[in-house]
């Protein structure tokens, strides 16, 4: 929980050291397991430091956890993205993870649609007890689809329809790392998603699909599992077909413009699909790549081209009902879930929730829906 924290602030263990006054010596054997307590004090001043309730050190959550891959892989990675950045995020997804383990205690989650679980192989005679054979990640996308009853149409709120499924999604403040999503399986949950809330909505509508391409096809790392993830997520969002007459007509800028605002992606994510479809030339997407590079669209595509934020509501409804069912005030379940207050109001996204003065604290019912 220590290391936890620490990595929560983006501090060294030198710097919490300096601040906290406790020795680095003790700070590292405590993260190390090699000494058992600090003192009161000690404990009192590092938690000055970092910002937490002292009993947030003496939590038993089973961290800390990482994201699938060891190295990285799960961060569709980046060069540039510091371990300290890194190591940043995961805490806050394990700070995230912390909550809702509490908060589904009180809670019957019932999810709409099954979290359905594939393998892609050569011979699907070799599949797990746990897992349906599929023979590409694009076909394991196409039986998601199936299963949420879409068709070939647009996803509208691909979030909504994740949660249907009873995972969380929730979205974080990454400060200035340089990563867009993040998985983590936690032991006797359903996976947790945290997206960087400052991407723009169709980037963070593929990272999300990326990643639940992780949670749908990856048990375990290996080396291919990026690429398949990423042929996921865009047959996902852009299934062959649906999106392929609209790819076979002449691509544009302001057609491409057009047709994010229908499939709800990147101008540069369906260029890339177009290609993989072979609807358009390596040459073609290259010139088209080249233009959107010539009018600034690599870094940020044209804002009247921007579609619509999506929401979850699975995460905030736990909160919900705790508050104004359960009898919660924010501070009660700031406390409870070993937070301050403000940070726990920051990270819920809570603006003067409504208390209910109710002391009754019954077992719930939560339906995960995409309505």
């Amino acid at each position: 929980m220590l290391l936890l924290a620490r990595n929560r602030r983006r501090k060294t263990q030198k710097e919490l050291a300096a601040e906290s006054g406790v020795p680095q010596a003790a700070i590292s054997r405590i993260e190390n397991g090699m000494r058992d307590a600090l003192s009161m004090d000690e404990i009192q001043s590092i938690a000055r430091s970092l910002g937490f309730p002292v009993n947030f050190f003496y939590e038993q959550e089973p961290a800390y956890r990482m994201p699938l891959s060891v190295h990285g892989a799960a961060f569709r990675r980046k060069a540039a993205v510091s371990a300290k950045d890194q190591n940043a995020v995961v805490a806050l997804a394990n700070h995230f993870v912390l909550h809702f383990r509490k908060l589904l205690d009180a809670i019957d989650l019932e999810p709409e649609y099954p979290l359905l679980q594939f393998e892609v192989l050569k011979d699907k005679s070799s599949v797990s007890e746990h897992a349906d054979g599929v023979t590409s990640a694009s076909e394991a996308a196409k039986n998601v689809r199936a299963a949420w009853q879409l068709g070939n149409a647009p996803i509208p709120n691909l979030i909504r329809y994740v949660e249907a499924t009873g995972v969380l999604v929730v979205e974080g403040d990454f400060g200035e790392a340089d990563i867009d999503g993040l998985t983590l399986r936690p032991p006797g949950m359903k996976p947790v998603i945290l997206l960087n809330r400052h991407r723009p909505t169709d980037r963070k509508r593929f990272s999300l699909a990326h990643e639940y391409g992780h949670v749908v096809l990856h048990p375990f790392p290996y080396d291919s599992m990026e690429k398949e993830a990423n042929e996921f997520a865009a047959a996902l969002l852009m299934p062959e077909e649906g999106v392929l007459p609209d790819l076979r007509r002449g691509l544009s800028i302001p057609r491409l413009g057009q047709l994010k605002q229908k499939w709800r992606v990147a101008m540069s994510a369906l260029i890339y699909r177009a290609k993989t479809l072979g609807t358009i030339s390596d040459q073609a997407a290259t010139s088209l790549y080249k233009k959107m590079s010539m009018y600034g669209y690599r870094t940020r595509e044209p804002a009247e081209f921007d579609i619509a934020p999506e929401s979850g509501r699975l995460a905030s409804q736990l909160i919900e009902l705790h508050i104004n069912d359960l009898g919660y005030s924010v501070e009660e379940l700031a406390e409870s879930l070993r937070t301050v207050p403000q940070e726990f109001a920051e990270m819920h996204g809570l603006v003067a929730p409504e208390v209910s003065t109710r002391t009754e604290r019954p077992k719930l019912r939560l339906v995960a829906s995409r309505d």
